[in-house]
């Protein structure tokens, strides 16, 4: 009876996961290609490496989406059992929601070890091979931008850049003329040769070789005129994509012979995807349960609990780097604390907590 029961359940809650899985990821996907795209359009990679950088964003996505997927999967799996009486038949036959824990914490488990192999490892080094994809790009992506033959603005209208000629292969612009206005004064450049690049502020850079600059207004006592040699302009196009921080990308070894607070941060944030799934079944249950003839809330409850939960774990991580919670304690109590909330909840629905019992203690106190 409790196998068969079993294999129901996983069932039913195996074909809500896989289905809120995938909604999330389309969501999620959904923002991150946007974003891939526009960024694209503005000049800030390439469109050629649109497709893998969307492919090697995945692995964290889908660690995102498995614990809150496993969450509502509970909710509404569970919960449509209880709408259809089916709960409370099998109740009558002394399957109890205990009988629901095993299989579903069984269900966290083996969703754990896929989840925290994402998290811990397969993610940072896909982050990785994007981060090299997306800045060998870049140049590319910046000197298609700067096409030859035709007058481009810069920084917002203030700036007009031209390039004669450009060369692919390596990259190089070929005589180039800038128009611009520095301290009220116009300034024009013109260079034979000048390539691109991305400096360490993230700011990119056109380095011009073998030119003049005029500074002024011809005809003026302060008018000047600059031969150099070599000569670099900078310029800023919009960042339509979040730089990844230095310890997202490195492994889990690599942390942990760092050893800094951040660096167990990073590794506590990690960890939080699969030990959350078992807080979430603790959790998911109780939210899921419903009283005959009544309709249940449990789904805006437990979009409430994630975000709660998320907030915990945004702000404990934050303590975590400026060392104000010590690193053993790490992200364990936002866990412990969730966990203790289904806890109760599960305790108080099986009437093993009254609250006139808990009034009882106060009075007495």
């Amino acid at each position: 009876m409790l196998r068969v029961f079993s294999r129901y359940l996983l069932q039913e809650v195996g074909f809500w996961v896989l289905v809120l899985t995938s909604v999330v990821l389309l969501v999620l996907a959904g923002g991150i290609f946007g974003r891939l795209l526009t960024a694209a359009g503005s000049g800030e990679i390439a469109p050629e490496v649109v497709g893998w950088l969307m492919l090697f964003t995945l692995p964290e996505q889908l660690a995102l989406a498995l614990p809150i997927a496993l969450l509502l999967g509970i909710v509404f799996g569970v919960g449509r059992l209880y709408r259809d009486h089916e709960a409370f038949a099998l109740a009558g036959s002394g399957v109890g929601p205990r009988h629901y824990l095993k299989p579903l914490l069984g269900l966290a488990l083996a969703l754990a070890l896929p989840v925290g192999a994402l998290s811990l490892a397969i993610a940072p080094w896909a982050a990785r091979e994007g981060l090299v994809m997306r800045e060998s790009s870049e140049r590319e992506a910046s000197l298609s931008l700067l096409q030859a033959g035709r007058f481009l603005p810069l920084q917002g209208g203030q700036a007009v850049f031209y390039a004669e000629k450009a060369d692919r292969a390596t990259g190089r612009l070929e005589d180039i003329l800038i128009r611009f206005r520095q301290d009220d004064e116009d300034v024009l450049i013109r260079a034979r040769m000048g390539w691109t690049r991305r400096a360490a502020d993230g700011v990119r850079e056109l380095v011009l070789e073998d030119g003049w600059r005029y500074d002024g207004t011809p005809g003026r006592a302060d008018y000047q005129v600059i031969r150099f040699r070599s000569h670099v302009a900078r310029y800023r196009l919009p960042e339509m994509l979040p730089r990844a921080s230095k310890r997202s990308l490195q492994s889990p070894l690599t942390l942990l012979q760092a050893g800094g607070a951040a660096d167990w941060a990073e590794i506590h944030r990690r960890l939080a995807p699969p030990a959350s799934l078992f807080v979430f079944v603790l959790v998911a249950l109780p939210l899921a349960r419903s009283a005959p003839r009544k309709r249940s809330n449990g789904l805006l409850w437990a979009v409430l609990v994630y975000v709660v939960f998320g907030n915990l774990l945004g702000l404990g991580r934050s303590a975590l780097e400026q060392g104000r919670l010590p690193v053993w304690a790490g992200l364990w109590w936002v866990h412990l604390l969730v966990a203790a909330l289904g806890a109760a909840l599960l305790a108080y629905q099986n009437g093993r907590i009254r609250p006139w019992s808990i009034s009882r203690s106060w009075a007495r106190a």
